[in-house]
């Protein structure tokens, strides 16, 4: 049986994250942590075969690509699926001044997500849609293989859910940390889950960033 284990990334720490200021698709660089994080993650992956490298075209994620990619001399193949949720009605705001300017989208957002539907914030029907084009053609273009897949928070929460047909009621359940790797498993009768949000490589050392960039 041939099986294609994705390795979801999530991109190294930003000062935003340090700092819990919702970048959204800001071309923010990863900072002296992430970048330290992602060379970690690196050393942890240069052993294992990779088929291909994915990213999203945000700099945070592409910085983190090139350096996981440099071990395997991969090309890494930007994809616009994969980029993080438009949140421009929330950027460069701090949680805290989001969760008292804007009370009742935060309250939403925190606890029914997939119900948010205002202005500046793509909705997780969207990014669902995203998602399932990019997992469709990872699919296709590599019936069997290992694939590396640096993306963000909201992306990688969703491609678990949909990869394991798990309800979107769910997506507050799933919290990821800086550079750590989640492993779905498909092409077989039922998709499995073999890691996730795994940091090991940073040996309790690492910075992560709040639960959504």
């Amino acid at each position: 049986m041939s099986l294609t284990s994705l390795h979801l990334i999530r991109h190294g720490v930003t000062a935003s994250n340090a700092q819990r200021v919702y970048m959204g698709r800001s071309q923010e660089s990863l900072s002296t942590d992430g970048r330290w994080q992602a060379r970690e993650l690196a050393r942890r992956l240069q052993g294992q075969e990779l088929d291909a490298i994915f990213c999203s075209p945000l700099r945070r994620a592409r910085e983190t690509a090139d350096i996981i990619a440099q071990p395997h001399r991969q090309e890494v193949r930007i994809d616009p699926d994969i980029m993080e949720l438009d949140l421009s009605r929330w950027q460069d705001r701090p949680a805290s001044e989001i969760a008292v300017a804007d009370a009742e989208a935060w309250q939403i957002w925190c606890t029914d997500p997939a119900r948010l539907a205002i202005p500046g914030i793509e909705t997780l029907d969207s990014l669902g849609e995203r998602v399932r084009r990019f997992l469709s053609r990872v699919r296709h273009d590599y019936p069997s293989g290992s694939i590396a897949v640096v993306s963000h928070d909201g992306v990688i929460r969703m491609a678990v859910m949909e990869a394991l047909a798990i309800s979107w009621d769910h997506y507050r359940s799933l919290p990821l940390d800086n550079t750590s790797i989640s492993t779905v498993e498909v092409g077989g009768p039922h998709p499995r889950l073999r890691l996730f949000n795994d940091v090991g490589h940073l040996s309790g050392a690492g910075v992560s960033g709040p639960a959504d960039d």
